[in-house]
């Protein structure tokens, strides 16, 4: 998709648009969720304060994001930016867990090992999986490898730890620092970026990684009783929310 958006000479004939997680439009509708949601948390929480102000002047928050495609949770990052008092952006994957070994790790890449490491695939959690495919999962929706949005973050890391001079200069320097990384992925199946990038993408967000044993039982059961199985894709963060992992005194 992303080829054909980058054609001009496609895109001039046949005026194309769409409203996907990689488009900016969607982003910027996505940012009002963390407002809406974090002001209607801060409401509540008034109802049981002692004065109104001192539920605003303390109140931070965590989020956990499913996500395959990073553009949900990219609009958070955007919304902390903004000012949103968000402590944590956590990074819910399943098996196809590339994001959540980049935050634990610096390594972004296809599978735990990449090039000719990585030839005929390997078994994680009893499925298969190859460096030119992401693994068949319970949550089809986050069966993404290499997330289109996630390059945008990349390059504000960039920008931040590989880049010097002025603000001009640091943006322009950034793009290429990411053109490369992205390259180095598409032809080398993974990147591994310093300790200062990683430190940097730490400071706002943490990951966690649900195999689908993990998912199916009890969450899966509720899916089915709700009527269907549309849930799928919300039931890894039912999972991580049940995790000791998140600030036991943060909502």
């Amino acid at each position: 998709m992303k080829q054909i958006f980058a054609d001009e000479k496609f895109n001039t004939q046949f005026h194309l648009g769409a409203v996907n997680s990689i488009n900016w439009a969607r982003i910027l509708a996505q940012i009002t969720y963390y407002f809406y949601s974090y002001f209607s948390l801060l409401r509540q929480q008034q109802t049981t304060e002692e004065t109104p102000a001192s539920a605003a002047e303390t109140l931070q928050v965590q989020y956990v994001v499913p996500t395959g495609n990073f553009g949900d949770i990219l609009a958070g990052y955007y919304a902390k930016k903004m000012g949103l008092p968000i402590s944590k952006l956590v990074v819910a994957t399943n098996e196809n867990d590339i994001l959540d070994r980049f935050f634990r790790g610096g390594r972004y890449e296809k599978n735990s090992v990449f090039g000719d490491e990585s030839a005929g695939g390997e078994v994680l959690d009893g499925v298969k999986s190859h460096e030119v495919g992401a693994k068949e999962t319970l949550s089809p929706a986050m069966d993404i490898l290499v997330s289109s949005n996630f390059e945008r973050l990349l390059w504000y890391l960039a920008v931040e730890c590989e880049a010097t001079g002025s603000m001009e200069e640091r943006a322009q320097q950034a793009g290429e620092v990411v053109r490369k990384w992205m390259g180095d992925v598409k032809g080398r199946g993974g990147i591994t970026v310093s300790g200062a990038v990683l430190n940097a993408a730490k400071r706002d967000f943490a990951s966690f990684r649900v195999s689908d044993k993990e998912v199916y039982p009890p969450t899966f059961s509720y899916a089915l009783s709700d009527g269907g199985v549309r849930h799928l894709r919300r039931l890894q963060k039912f999972t991580i929310k049940s995790s000791t992992y998140l600030t036991p005194t943060l909502p």
